[in-house]
């Protein structure tokens, strides 16, 4: 009775030398499986067996990262809180900010290096339009990082980066819509070679939702820089789901004229960086004006204390 008790708690709470274990086991589970369906195509017995057993084994598989997991992300952290950058990064929501930020910048700047080449080499509308939009992005983008090195604790200065943050989305709305056009006329496309498209998919996806959840997380802030790195965020997420489409449609059906549904999704993604352009204007108009409004009873009241 013992015997089995341990057993279950080993079970329960997966560790050490049993885990190290069941791992192999499963790495050889799957050998095993992917050998006997080579080797024997036609179904047989085994085959349910290993079936039976590897989805056993994922369903615990599955458990012990669910049980790990907390374990694992207290270790890392504690590991993280030791070095001043990391700390830094875990504790200040701007800082981190800023950091991915410079990442996303030195990404982006190479991209449009690359998009360049290509467009060089191959003369295609697609690339030069591509190019152009992602070259504003990054020295926007630049721009931004830049301006809360230089001027992070002027007010003023900080509101004027996010106009022209706004300025720039209409700058690349007008880009972008030269781009749709020719996808609308010319039935232009996009592809990606072989199962990058996969690939391209799930990181479009990855990025559209986290760049939702940061902008909503930057609305919290004060800080308009933060607020502009991710609202550029999302609207380079936003036009990557547009070239997806287009990459997707090429991809699964090239036998159809899918020039209207790609225009269509491309003129919506345009209307979204024209509004996320405008909106950003008139905040920024706004809290000029109260500034403004502020300094001058500030003004008045001082003039009349010394009369």
């Amino acid at each position: 009775m013992n015997f089995i008790k341990r057993i279950w708690e080993k079970i329960r709470e997966p560790k050490g030398v049993w885990l190290i274990l069941f791992y192999i086991f499963s790495l050889l589970l799957i050998a095993g499986t992917v050998v006997l369906v080579v080797l024997q195509p036609q179904q047989s017995f085994w085959h349910y067996i290993l079936y039976v057993l590897a989805a056993a084994t994922l369903c615990y598989f599955v458990y012990t990262i669910v049980v790990l997991a907390p374990k694992i992300k207290a270790g890392v952290i504690k590991t993280l809180r030791k070095i001043k950058f990391t700390n830094e990064m875990l504790d200040n929501y701007g800082y981190r900010t800023t950091i991915f930020g410079i990442f996303s910048f030195i990404f982006n700047i190479s991209f449009v290096l690359f998009q360049g080449v290509l467009a060089l080499l191959t003369g295609s509308a697609w690339y030069i339009t591509i190019t152009a939009y992602y070259l504003v992005l990054s020295l926007i983008k630049g721009f931004v990082l830049l301006s809360k090195r230089k001027f992070k604790n002027d007010f003023e200065r900080q509101v004027k980066t996010y106009r022209a943050c706004g300025v720039a989305f209409i700058v690349m709305m007008l880009i972008f819509s030269g781009l749709i056009t020719l996808i609308y006329t010319t039935n232009m496309y996009f592809e990606y070679a072989g199962l990058m498209i996969y690939v391209f998919a799930v990181f479009t996806v990855y990025k559209l939702t986290f760049s939702v959840i940061n902008m909503i997380k930057a609305r919290k802030q004060d800080d308009l820089y933060i607020q502009s790195i991710r609202n550029i965020n999302l609207a380079t997420a936003i036009i990557s789901i547009v070239v997806l489409q287009v990459a997707m449609f090429q991809a699964f059906a090239p036998e159809y004229n899918t020039s209207f549904a790609n225009g269509l999704t491309g003129a919506a993604a345009s209307a979204a960086l024209l509004v996320f352009g405008v909106l950003m204007i008139v905040k920024a108009n706004k809290l000029l004006k109260q500034k403004q409004t502020i300094e001058i009873k500030q003004e008045h009241t001082t003039e009349i204390a010394d009369d």
